[in-house]
This record gives C-alpha cells, structure tokens and sequence, in this order.
C-alpha cells in the first residue's frame, strides 16, 4: 500500500495557512522584533527629529471638525471600548460552544493589555508636553496604549470572524474597516498631542507581532503536522 498522509482540517480562522509556513513567519517576527529593537532605542536616547516635526504638523493643522472626530475614534479606541469588544466575541463564541476560539480572543487581547502594562514601565518615556495635549492622559507614553490595544483586540476578532461572513462585500469591508482603525486610532493619538509618532509607530508592529505569534500557536496546536500512515512489513497488498 502506498504511503498516504492524513491533517486535520485547519481552525476556521484568518492567517491560519499564514500561520502553517513557518519560514514567513519566522521572518515577518524577526522583522517586526528588530523593527522594535530599534524603535525602542530611538526613544530611549531622547525625542527624534520625526516626533517633533510630526506633533508640530498635527498641531498645525488643528481645527474642527477634525478635533471633534479625532476625540471620537480615540475614546473608540479606548481600553473600555477594547475590553468591551473583546468581551462580547469571547461571549459569542462561549456561548456558541467553540472554547477555543474564545480561549484565543480572551488571551490575545488580556496579552495585549499585559505587553503595555510591563512594556511602559520599562521604558518609562513620558508623554509630549502637556502645553501640546488636548486631552488628559496620565500614564507613561511608549507604547501606545489605544494603537496597541486597537491593533490587537480589532485585528483578533476580525481574524476568527471575517471567514464566517459569507458575503464577499461584506467580508471586503470588515477587513478593510480592521485594518483602517488602528490607523485611524494611532494618528488620533498624535493629532491630540498625547503620543510621540514612536509611540504609535510601536503600538502598530508589537501589535502586530503579538497578533501573528497568537495565531500561529493556536493554529499549530490545532493543527498538527500531517501524520503518515504506512503499509507494515508483514502486509502485502491484495492481489486479485
């Protein structure tokens, strides 16, 4: 009998054939870890040229109605609106009785909240001048929270939603509208004179790194190398 191989059918989610090659991510990590290496060392030698020319354009060009729609989609983006969306996928999916997909969204999103946690303390960058700020925020500035957080809770449930929509319109614009947030978000951060463009530029990769690791694990666990099945010595294949 001929050698045959058998693979479980792969997890009903976004990225999971992404996720199988380990070359490519192997690579896109090792990109997105230098790129945060090398981000973090730029702003623990002091304030770039790039913060200070992006904060100056942004407060530039202030005005309404951008002033009013820039508060909206930060407080949109906010750890409150995060937790929420977050809350509510792991509910459906709970309730729906596929565990681990919910167990996938809890993690994810509660490790993003971590990664801000430890990640701002280390660093401890303390945030533009308050002169520049248009809104109160009294917590360390590196990385950004609300990019992070809106990066990783957004990009998750659009990640083990998007293939359940039928639709192809409607499939097209949810991922559009997933990845057009956390940008939104980001530059809202900078707009409001909270962030340093670092800051934001960190929040998006460390992001996007935890998102890829937290796929890849769980597709990997959920779907195993294909296992081959071979004839034994003592069995001969029928003759007829």
């Amino acid at each position: 009998m001929p050698t045959a191989s058998r693979q479980s059918p792969p997890p009903d989610i976004a990225w999971s054939t992404l996720c199988r090659r380990t070359p490519r991510v192997l690579a896109l990590m090792a990109t997105a870890a230098v790129l945060i290496i090398a981000l973090t060392w730029e702003v623990t030698s002091g304030i770039s040229r790039m913060d200070t020319a992006v904060l100056d354009w942004m407060i530039a060009h202030r005005g309404e109605p951008l002033t009013s729609i820039a508060t909206v989609i930060t407080d949109l983006g906010s750890t409150l609106s995060m937790t929420i969306l977050a809350s509510f996928t792991v509910g459906v999916f709970a309730l729906r009785r596929n565990l681990p997909v919910a167990a996938l969204v809890a993690v994810t999103s509660l490790g993003a909240g971590v990664l801000v946690w430890v990640i701002k303390r280390l660093v401890g960058r303390q945030r533009p001048p308050e002169a520049s700020r248009l809104v109160f925020e009294p917590s360390l500035s590196y990385p950004s929270g609300h990019t992070l957080g809106s990066t990783v809770v957004v990009g998750i449930v659009a990640i083990v939603l998007v293939p359940r929509i039928t639709q192809h319109w409607l499939r097209l614009t949810a991922t559009v509208l997933a990845v057009a947030f956390p940008v939104a978000v980001g530059l809202s951060r900078i707009y409001l004179g909270v962030h340093w463009t670092t800051d934001v530029l960190a929040g998006w990769i460390i992001g996007l790194l935890w998102l890829v690791l937290c796929v890849t694990v769980f597709t990997r666990v959920l779907s195993p190398q294909p296992t081959a099945i071979t004839t034994l010595p003592n069995e001969a294949p029928d003759r007829r």
